[in-house]
């Protein structure tokens, strides 16, 4: 619905940038035009920021599958630890690894999936995002092997399992996963509930 909703949205709005164009060719008046795009963008936007407002995180058990499509990815286990390296401190003792165990999957009934620009994010309360940390997933490579990218592509009923490392402050407060997937473009789909894996 979200993303017919917004398909249907930049058709009509191209309909009017057209007659837009063709108006000012002839040399038309183009009130008329300008305020149905206005209204249009402003119509969207309102919309937007109504089922931002209302949406929530809720969180999900660990294992459970988070589907786009039928290209599936969970978090099956979360560790933290100062180190990956035995005995070695790599990090100021304000920070912590958080190590992500992923599972991804593909549930289709007949072609092989790749996801298109999965992302992995972990988040506090207060809005902060923290990706991937090279540091750290260089260390956990280098103890145990180089680890499968979540964008793998996947035979049919093919499943993998891999590890995301992840360089956060120990202070943060009501961490949790969030995984995302799609082109930037996504983010201008209404939002909705966004299910997450608590880390603490």
């Amino acid at each position: 619905m979200a993303t017919l909703l917004f398909l249907a949205t930049i058709v009509t709005l191209l309909i009017l940038l057209a007659n837009l164009t063709a108006k000012l060719i002839k040399r038309k008046n183009i009130a008329t035009t300008l305020k149905a795009i206005a209204l249009v963008t402003l119509s969207y936007f309102s919309l937007w920021c109504f089922f931002y407002f209302i949406s929530n995180d809720v969180a999900v058990p660990l294992g459970t599958d988070i589907c786009f499509d039928d290209w599936c990815i969970t978090v099956t286990k979360i560790e933290k630890t100062p180190s990956i390296e035995k005995d070695n401190e790599v990090l100021a003792p304000n920070e912590q690894f958080v190590i992500l165990h992923i599972k991804i999957s593909n549930h289709a009934r007949g072609i092989a999936q790749k996801p298109s620009k999965p992302r992995v994010h972990i988040i506090d309360e207060k809005g902060s995002y923290w990706s991937v940390s090279d540091k750290g997933q260089h260390l956990l490579e280098k103890t145990f092997g180089q680890q499968v990218p979540i964008d793998q592509k996947l035979e049919l009923n093919q499943s993998l399992e891999t590890q995301l490392v992840f360089e956060i402050p120990k202070n943060a407060e009501k961490i949790k996963v969030l995984i995302e997937e799609g082109p930037f473009i996504t983010k201008f789909l209404l939002p909705d509930d966004r299910k997450v894996f608590l880390v603490n």
